[in-house]
């Protein structure tokens, strides 16, 4: 349950990180605007975990964060198909809903499990190793996204003042992004060995 979390949060955190870069430097878009490309998941969010606290759900908890999983891991996965200019710029709004969803099955349910197997004078240490899993895990692969980030040429030129956006390669963004997804997977393929009772 630990590991679950922190993939699941590791690998949705350090994709989120490079959308409103990518929307910015690679498609125009304004910073505000590409903000917003990211605003309807906290609805998404909110829906995913509403969904999973259903007693009628409960006997499937551990199928839905398979979904859940997997629809994270597919929103990663559409993410780099924006770097095309005939593709709208709309998708990666629509494909982060699902994908916040997938979180919202997911990360609710970690914790809602991690409780149900602990015995109660374990469950504060469990409950903080699910907290740092989740921390460490977006410090390690945020870092190491934006290290392979930088090494294909992503990141901002300063002048002055100012600083803009340099037009990074798009092979900088899905050098982020696949891998993510990949990490994404793996926490798919850890939900499979949940067992609750």
């Amino acid at each position: 349950m630990v590991l679950l979390r922190g993939v699941a949060a590791g690998s949705f955190v350090a994709a989120e990180s490079f959308v409103p870069l990518m929307l910015v430097t690679q498609r125009g878009l304004s910073p505000t605007l590409a903000g917003f490309s990211l605003a309807a998941g906290g609805a998404t969010w909110a829906l995913g975990s509403w969904v999973q606290a259903r007693a009628r759900v409960e006997p499937y908890r551990e199928r839905l964060m398979t979904v859940g999983m997997v629809l994270v891991a597919a929103a990663i996965t559409t993410l780099p198909g924006v770097l095309v200019d005939s593709v709208p710029v709309w998708t990666v709004a629509v494909a982060w809903a699902f994908g916040c969803f997938g979180m919202g099955l997911v990360i609710a349910s970690t914790s809602v499990l991690l409780l149900q197997l602990s015995a109660p004078e374990e469950a504060g240490t469990n409950s903080a190793s699910l907290q740092i899993s989740d921390g460490l895990s977006n410090a390690l692969l945020l870092a190491a996204g934006g290290a392979a980030f930088a090494a294909l040429g992503g990141g901002a030129v300063g002048q002055g003042a100012t600083t803009t956006a340099a037009a990074s390669h798009p092979a900088a963004f899905v050098v982020v992004f696949l891998p993510m997804a990949g990490v994404a997977l793996v926490g798919a393929w850890v939900t499979t060995r949940l067992r609750a009772r």
